[in-house]
C-alpha cells in the first residue's frame, strides 16, 4: 500500500475542487457520515465539502491529516 504525504493529499484534493464526490467521514461514537457533495474551499489547513441533503445546504470542514489516518475518505462520484 503506498503511503501519502499531507503535501501529495492536498494537492489531490485542490484538483477535485468543483468536483462531485463521495464522502465517508468516521465520527467516533456517532458513526461514520456517507454522503455525497462537492469540494466547496481549499485552504492550507482545510477544505471544506458542500453537501446537499433532503432540501438543505451544509457545509462539513475537515483536516488534511484526516484524510492522512483515513478518518475521511473521497473519492470521485461515478
Amino acid at each position: 500500500m503506498k503511503t501519502y504525504s499531507l503535501d501529495e493529499i492536498k494537492e489531490d484534493i485542490k484538483g477535485k475542487q468543483g468536483q462531485n464526490i463521495h464522502l465517508q467521514a468516521f465520527c467516533g461514537r456517532r458513526g461514520k457520515l456517507v454522503c455525497d457533495g462537492v469540494v466547496d474551499g481549499v485552504y492550507p489547513d482545510i477544505f471544506t465539502v458542500k453537501v446537499f441533503n433532503d432540501g438543505y445546504e451544509r457545509k462539513y470542514c475537515y483536516t488534511y491529516a484526516e484524510v492522512l489516518t483515513n478518518n475521511v475518505e473521497i473519492s470521485p462520484l461515478v
